[in-house]
C-alpha cells in the first residue's frame, strides 16, 4: 500500500511539474468550467499546446471533459488539488519570507 501511495504522489506531482498545467487548474478554479478556446485564449498558448497538456491532466484525473454541442468544456475533477496547490504556495511563501529576512539581517556592503 505504502509502495502505491507514493507511486500515486509521484505520478501526482509530475503531472503538476508544469508551469502551463498550473496556469490551466488556476483558470479552472476562479471560473469552475471552460471551453477550450477560453482556456487557450486565457493560458495563452498553441490549442496543440494546450490539448497535450489537458491530456496529461485528464489522464491523472485532475480534469473532466464536457461535450456541449461542438464545444468541449472542461472543469477540476476534484478540489482537492487545489490543496496540494495551496500548500505549494504556503511553502513558496515561508521560503520567501525567509530569504526576505536573510537579507534584511546581512550587512549592507561597503562602496568603496
Amino acid at each position: 500500500m505504502a509502495r502505491n501511495l507514493r507511486e500515486f504522489k509521484a505520478d501526482l506531482f509530475r503531472s503538476l511539474a508544469s508551469p502551463t498545467r498550473i496556469h490551466i487548474l488556476e483558470e479552472l478554479r476562479t471560473a469552475g468550467s471552460l471551453t477550450v478556446s477560453e482556456l487557450q485564449r486565457r493560458v495563452g498558448v498553441e490549442s496543440s499546446n494546450l490539448s497535450q497538456h489537458l491530456a496529461v491532466l485528464r489522464a491523472r484525473s485532475l480534469v473532466v471533459a464536457q461535450r456541449e454541442g461542438a464545444n468541449v468544456s472542461y472543469s477540476v475533477a476534484d478540489a482537492a488539488v487545489f490543496v496540494v496547490l495551496d500548500g505549494a504556495r504556503a511553502l513558496f511563501e515561508c521560503q520567501l519570507a525567509q530569504q526576505r529576512q536573510l537579507l534584511a539581517e546581512s550587512p549592507e556592503p561597503r562602496q568603496s
